[in-house]
């Protein structure tokens, strides 16, 4: 058990952790990346300038450039950050979290029916990546139970 001396350097921990944000400038840099990727993903820039053979990975890295812009601008500061700027953005965490989770369960499913109606062999698909999904919430439900504990909510 943890003496109350360790308790408020916990929650100042994780304080440090959850209020890390970077300029409000980086936004305008996350943007130009997601406009960027996008353009090369509708333009099909790959077709005519990659080998077909690296398209896959062409995709994965333009992917993954795109989820790099967005978690710039996620995380930059708003020009005046306040305490209510603060409760917006963790309400605005929790909500595409919570959606995520429930789309990400309900894709297969959706795709499934439209097999069934469109085609002659249907399958059911998984998604790949529940690993992620079950990795979120893990990581959710640990940080919640230390953050109550470090209150003495529990």
């Amino acid at each position: 058990m943890k003496t109350k001396l360790q308790m408020p350097e916990e929650i100042g921990n994780v304080n440090k952790f959850t209020n890390f944000q970077i300029h409000n400038k980086f936004k305008i840099i996350g943007f130009v990346i997601c406009v960027v990727t996008i353009l090369l993903i509708v333009t099909s820039f790959k077709n005519y300038f990659i080998d077909e053979k690296f398209h896959e990975l062409f995709e994965r890295v333009v992917l993954s450039f795109m989820v790099v812009g967005m978690l710039i601008v996620s995380i930059s500061r708003e020009k005046i950050e306040d305490e209510l700027t603060s409760k917006i953005r963790l309400q605005s965490y929790y909500y595409a979290g919570l959606v995520t989770v429930i789309v990400y369960l309900i894709l297969p499913f959706i795709h499934f029916i439209l097999e069934c109606v469109f085609s002659s062999t249907p399958t059911m698909n998984g998604s790949g990546d529940l690993s992620i999904l079950l990795f979120l919430l893990f990581i959710q439900i640990i940080t919640f139970r230390r953050l109550k504990k470090a209150y003495n909510e529990e």
